[in-house]
């Protein structure tokens, strides 16, 4: 069947950052001083405690989803919740809602890259005809998500996007590649997935009927006998090329 519709993933396909645990302490620092402790009040807990408490409730909890593959995507709400609520400091959703959008602002604005040739690749694919779809594993709140997308002009690339948080279900869960699809009007045989993950966007998209390419670019898992790209490129500008074949 002819492929009507490209789906890319986002992190470590289209946009990239080298984040240090200094670069995310930097970020973090402005976030204490701007919006939860401006008026330096030693009644509010340290930047170091607040920290500690997000790595516990929040952290580590999403690399368990991300080392077990959990499907059912996680109330990033309810886990910055427990967090602050750890640290014995009582904060609102709206509080919370503040603090991710800041902290995703700064890391969007300073240290996310997108892809050199992503542009100009996803402005061909859409010149010869191609539906654009984003379909990306994002735990945050999808306000966040989207206006993430916006500070690196993404959002507007796309016709159509299927994020975990807004779906409620992580790739590789074949209900968000159905999401993306119907959002698309488009059959999983008319689509074409590309992605940096051997599970989330080789396996699953295949097991839903998409043929799949894996990126290099910005992150190398190698193929494997069990799983087999319909091909592994090391620029999104490549993708061109296979899609002629």
């Amino acid at each position: 069947m002819t492929i009507r519709a490209v789906l890319l993933d986002l992190g470590d396909t289209l946009i990239s950052g080298n984040i240090t645990s200094g670069d995310t302490e930097t970020i973090w620092e402005e976030v204490y001083c701007t919006l939860i402790n401006p008026c330096h009040d030693s009644s509010i807990p340290s930047l170091p405690t607040i920290r500690a408490a997000i790595k516990e409730h929040v952290h580590n909890q999403m690399a368990q989803v991300w080392k077990y593959k959990i499907e059912k995507e996680q109330d990033a709400l309810e886990m910055y919740n427990i967090a602050f609520a750890a640290t014995g400091f009582e904060v609102d959703t709206c509080f919370i809602h503040r603090v991710l959008e800041l902290e995703h602002k700064l890391l969007y604005r300073h240290l996310v890259r997108v892809g050199p040739t992503v542009f100009s690749t996803l402005q061909l694919l859409r010149e010869r005809g191609y539906l654009l779809g984003l379909c990306s594993n994002f735990c945050n709140l999808t306000e966040v998500v989207y206006e993430s997308l916006r500070e690196v002009k993404l959002l507007e690339q796309f016709d159509q996007t299927a994020v975990s948080c807004e779906v409620g279900w992580r790739k590789p869960s074949p209900r968000i590649y159905a999401a993306i699809c119907e959002r698309l009007a488009v059959a999983p045989e008319e689509c074409l997935f590309v992605g940096d993950r051997l599970i989330e966007d080789v396996k699953g998209p295949q097991e839903y009927g998409m043929r799949a390419i894996l990126t290099h670019e910005f992150r190398q898992e190698d193929p494997t006998p069990e799983i087999q790209p319909f091909a592994v490129i090391t620029r999104l500008d490549q993708l061109l090329a296979q899609l002629e074949e």
